[in-house]
């Protein structure tokens, strides 16, 4: 638990954690599991394979497989998937579409669990307590009554006022309490009262009586007072608790980033949180209140100017901001009252300091960067990580599903260390042809096979003093894991066709999308090499499993791609909500192609909500029967464009050549000889036909 704001209160996921019970196995009976949960009177039962969490099980659950399958009680248990993995020490929230989430700590051990449900009732109640402290800490009497006009709270202001203590008022009608001129039911039909003189317990007050929402129904009555004789004093404060009555709802579980607050001119009237010096540059944060957002992107403080666009659209707005030394990401939503715009908030997200990832072409003498964009704190987490792994020397093993970005966090690693003045080399093993493996990798001399005309520098040897990455090293086969051992070990290549040693000084990362653990156990990766890459294990989360990186990213990649086409496509808040919902099975590259595909797709100015259904939902559907017949060809011919459009398109989907020969059931060396026979160059040991966002 932590304390922000005052008097607002932030859980992280370790504070609201319910202990786990009971451990299943995935081959128990659901008689068994029924037995096991009323014994450990357990809700659930966490159901595990290979020691790992696979689903979960609840009574409920068990009786509905006993009534859909005919084994009954003796059928196997199916376990529910729908639940997160979320890092204890991250701040709790509502996660949609989602059961429950499982606690993990530093080393990835789950910690406990929570249902979204038990949550949303236990941070109401939080909510609803430190709103009641704010309450009693104002400088006003506050008293709040249910729809029959019983008093339900009072604070201590409200005690001092009147003279009389809360146990003495609350629950009785407050009609009968207050001397009042006019009737309640008035407020209860939605009307608010200011100014409004009434006398309490022989005491002159005058204040306001507005009514209390919850979903859009009034549930009850708020009446703040001031004793009469303070009123010029109270005008300030009764202002206050009304625009705080206004904007809670919109601010209250805002953290650790900058909020903006500007009237309906565009005028900054407040700011809180965060205060983004790189972003502003020398201005000072007392400096920013009185002045005009228009005005400051002339200046060019910043841009663009995300009030003005939210106060034109007349609804929420997200773009990324750049400032003088900083960018941005921001989100502004307008407060709107009798249909028009009292003031707008602004929440923006610092990500000029989150990660960039340094790209060095062979050859090359310029870097330039390529940002990992990034709100999550499973992200932020990881790349701390990055950060500690960076400066040493060992040896670093990066899993998790293609498409996360693996080659990125590689690029990052080597950048941030010690070789950074060094290459990078990538090499995808799934790539190269088995026949050329060792020739890629280790180089050879003329003459050492049919066609090597001349002497080639092998990968290895291109990486001297710097950084070699290994990605989809789980391809490498068998007997070249043995020769990769070596080079490991002795740190000194040999050519094909030579038996001289070369002395290597090469950092070596790799990367897989495999389980090499469970390669290890069925003989298919060798033990010995296995422990050699897993010194430093990085475990990149999927996208799914960081569902607030997918409006960034999105938002990031659309701007990169209106740069490279020369358009100014915008993203709508419900289409990126949309994108939000979708699980993401090729993960940051899928949605990378996605952005892509509807910059092209869409419509009109902005990207819509029904742009993204009809790419993300639709599209499967159409892709079979693509090939048109439109005259005689010879069947040679015809067979050769068929592959290659069949070629072209899996690589597109899926993104790596391994992925795509799975998709397509061929080899992998046979995706790679079409792919370089159709684009007539080599397929090298890098990430040509392999691609990171």
């Amino acid at each position: 638990m932590r304390r922000i704001g005052g008097t607002y209160m932030h859980w992280d996921w370790k504070g609201v954690l319910q202990p786990i019970r009971l451990f299943v196995n995935s081959g128990m009976t659901v008689q068994h599991v029924f037995a096991l949960l009323k014994e450990e009177e357990a809700e659930i039962g966490f159901v595990l394979e290979d020691e790992e969490i696979i689903g979960y099980v609840t009574p409920l659950s068990l009786l509905n497989q006993m009534m859909e399958e005919r084994g009954g009680p003796a059928c196997k248990i199916k376990p529910e998937k729908d639940f997160l993995f979320v890092r204890e020490e991250a701040a709790a929230k509502h996660i949609h579409n989602c059961y429950l989430v499982i606690g993990a700590d530093v080393v990835n051990r789950p910690t406990g669990y929570m249902i979204m449900d038990h949550l949303n009732r236990y941070l109401s109640e939080v909510q609803l307590k430190n709103f009641n402290d704010a309450l009693n800490n104002a400088e006003m009497g506050i008293v709040t009554m249910d729809a029959s006009f019983h008093v339900i709270f009072m604070n201590e202001k409200a005690e001092q006022i009147l003279g009389m203590k809360r146990s003495v008022i609350q629950g009785r009608d407050y009609r009968k309490l207050i001397r009042m001129d006019t009737s309640f039911d008035e407020v209860l039909e939605g009307q608010k009262w200011f100014g409004v003189e009434n006398t309490f317990n022989f005491k002159a007050i005058s204040g306001q009586f507005s009514p209390i929402y919850e979903s859009g129904k009034i549930i009850g009555i708020i009446h703040n007072f001031y004793l009469k004789d303070q009123l010029e004093e109270a005008v300030h404060e009764i202002d206050f608790v009304r625009e705080m009555n206004e904007d809670l709802q919109t601010i209250y579980s805002l953290s650790n980033e900058q909020i903006l607050v500007a009237n309906s001119n565009g005028i900054i009237t407040k700011v809180a949180g965060a205060y983004f010096s790189s972003f502003w540059g020398d201005i000072d944060q007392s400096e920013l209140i009185g002045e005009s957002a228009a005005y400051l992107e002339k200046r060019g403080i910043f841009t663009p100017d995300i009030i003005s666009a939210c106060i034109e659209k007349n609804s929420r707005v997200m773009l990324t901001q750049k400032g003088k030394n900083g960018t941005v990401l921001s989100t502004a939503t307008p407060v709107m009252e009798d249909g028009k715009i009292k003031r707008v908030i602004v929440l923006s997200k610092d990500i000029s300091s989150e990660e960039k990832s340094f790209i060095k072409s062979e050859g090359a003498a310029e870097f330039h960067s390529e940002p990992v964009i990034y709100r999550s704190s499973e992200m932020a987490a990881l790349m701390e990580e990055v950060k500690s792994v960076a400066p040493l020397d060992s040896t670093v093993l990066i899993s998790g599903e293609s498409g996360v970005g693996k080659e990125v966090i590689a690029r990052r690693i080597h950048q941030l260390s010690n070789r950074s003045s060094g290459s990078f080399v990538a090499i995808n093993c799934g790539a190269i042809p088995e026949h050329l493996i060792e020739s890629e990798l280790f180089g050879h001399e003329k003459g050492a096979f049919t066609g090597a005309e001349s002497k080639r520098v092998g990968l290895f040897e291109q990486g001297h003093e710097g950084t070699v990455f290994l990605d989809e090293v789980s391809e490498l086969p068998y007997s070249m894991q043995v020769k990769l051992l070596r080079v490991l070990q002795e740190r000194e290549v040999i050519r094909v066709g030579s038996t001289v040693p070369i002395k290597i000084n090469v950092r070596v990362l790799a990367a897989s999308n495999k389980n090499l653990r469970q390669m290890v156990q069925k003989k298919e990766f060798r033990e010995d090499l296995y422990y050699r890459l897993h010194v430093v294990p990085i475990q990149i989360p999927a996208l799914r499993n960081r569902k607030e990186d997918v409006s960034p990213l999105a938002v990031n990649f659309l701007e990169e791609l209106n740069e490279q086409n020369g358009r100014e496509k915008k993203i709508s808040t419900n289409a990126l909500n949309l994108l939000e919902s979708y699980q993401w099975p090729g993960n940051i590259r899928e949605l990378r192609n996605v952005i892509e595909r509807l910059i092209v797709v869409s419509k009109g100015e902005e990207i819509s909500e029904k742009d993204v259904y009809r790419v993300l939902w639709e599209t499967d559907s159409n892709e079979q029967g693509f090939l048109t017949i439109k005259g005689i060809i010879p069947l040679k011919k015809a067979v050769e464009e068929t592959e290659k459009q069949l070629i072209e398109l899996a690589v597109e989907k899926y993104g790596t050549a391994t992925d795509a020969a799975k998709a397509l059931e061929v080899s992998i060396s046979t995706v790679s000889r079409r792919m370089k026979r159709f684009n007539g160059d080599q397929v090298p040991g890098g990430a040509a036909h392999d691609f990171l966002f």
